[in-house]
């Protein structure tokens, strides 16, 4: 525990660039932006469907972009390209504000998805991967606290602000603060950067010159893959199985919880109140997955952290029982807990960091991909007389073969 705090004491300003950048994501979530969705309505005049409809066309245009502009890391500035980023989301924030028309909330929705759900914690994530070897798993678990300090106390203030300010007003305010505050202390945190940058380029220079002496086809454990090398080899597929799964089923199931809640006969006061336990759940998790990434690696960890979410699912199907929320909530939320933190230092373990940016971005993309498309797979499901039970058992199968399959996947990376 002692040597924790010291971590934290020599890297404390980097961290919080971490955790910042986690924090600030939340404005492109969707618990985030679905806090604002009965007044968007009202004001242009929308169904829940056509709401719904520009918001996934959003998502999925975001996810695209997502996948191009998150490979720039690897080639610019990380002040800079922070700096652009928190930039970027401030005028989506103000084009939300005072934008008028389905276009210009199209774009603005496009903007906050790709700048705060994307590319804010993808930045975050690949930078702690990235700058961070020993350490690694610890400094990816304290900043992605900033996405549960987000999901605890956001949305807190969003009510508090519509009732005194209005919606537009509100979204206002966060281009100001993000213009004005945010920037500036990005850029302050990330003073002196350049030594941490050079460190690291003259130790992958070194190891891409022992590599070369090698000559291998594929590249070993200590080298760095291009994504070329990532795409042409199997672990990257059967991996990703079990990458995307947490965000596409749970982003599937909650986005219906009203069907959900409705057909299980649970109270919505009942059903809110585990949502809290999910929260502390997942910040327990995120904490203890920082030391668990460190001493065992997340290699090794990678396949198996889905079970607890699975087990959580799997009570869905055979009782409605009130404290089944709870046991659901609880379990998927030792999942989440892990899974952002396990998954990145997964990506550099296995590949490298010299191209993370490019990986990650990929990854991110495809990730976004599915929790795109999974709310509209079940939304037909139950507009056919599927039952939650049924859909359940679909994610549990998803889940069983994910399992194995990512495990044997491993096996197809190099040792050494």
């Amino acid at each position: 525990m002692r040597s924790y705090f010291i971590f934290v004491g020599q890297n404390s300003r980097f961290l919080f660039y971490g955790f910042l950048l986690a924090l600030l994501s939340s404005f492109g979530q969707t618990y985030f932006i679905a806090l604002f969705s009965a007044e968007i309505r009202n004001d242009y005049q929308l169904s829940h469907g056509d709401l719904g409809l520009i918001f996934s066309l959003a998502t999925l245009g975001s996810a695209c972009c997502l996948i191009w502009i998150g490979r720039k890391m690897d080639v610019v500035d990380l002040r800079l390209y922070s700096f652009l980023v928190v930039i970027g989301l401030a005028f989506a924030c103000a084009l939300l504000s005072e934008g008028r028309g389905v276009v210009f909330l199209f774009v603005a929705f496009f903007g906050l998805r790709l700048c705060g759900q994307g590319l804010m914690g993808h930045t975050s994530q690949t930078a702690m991967a990235r700058y961070f070897d020993d350490h690694r798993g610890k400094a990816l678990s304290i900043a992605n606290l900033g996405h549960a300090v987000g999901q605890a106390f956001l949305p807190s203030v969003v009510v508090v602000m519509i009732a005194y300010f209005g919606w537009r007003s509100a979204w206002a305010w966060y281009a100001v603060a993000l213009f004005f505050l945010m920037a500036p202390a990005i850029l302050f945190l990330l003073r002196g950067h350049e030594v941490r940058h050079s460190a690291l380029m003259s130790h992958l220079k070194k190891s891409a010159a022992q590599g070369s002496a090698g000559g291998r086809e594929v590249p070993g454990r200590h080298e760095q893959w291009t994504l070329r090398d990532v795409l042409y080899h199997p672990t990257f597929y059967m991996v990703m199985a079990n990458v995307i799964a947490p965000g596409m089923l749970m982003t599937g199931l909650m986005f219906h919880q009203i069907h959900m809640i409705e057909s299980k006969g649970w109270e919505m006061s009942w059903f809110a109140a585990c949502f809290a336990a999910f929260a502390a759940m997942s910040v327990v998790a995120g904490i203890i997955s920082g030391p668990l990434i460190d001493r065992y690696s997340a290699r090794r960890l990678i396949p198996w952290y889905l079970a607890p979410m699975g087990f959580g699912i799997t009570a869905l199907i055979f009782s409605a029982h009130p404290l089944i929320v709870l046991a659901w909530f609880l379990l998927s939320g030792v999942t989440s807990g892990l899974h952002r933190s396990v998954v990145s230092a997964f990506w550099a373990e296995a590949y490298g960091v010299r191209y993370l940016g490019s990986i990650r971005s990929l990854v991110s993309g495809v990730s976004i991909f599915g929790t795109a498309v999974s709310p509209v797979l079940f939304g037909q499901m139950i507009d056919v007389g599927i039952t939650i039970e049924f859909i359940a058992i679909i994610c549990i199968i998803w889940i069983v073969s994910a399992i194995p399959v990512s495990y044997l996947g491993l096996r197809f990376l190099p040792d050494s």
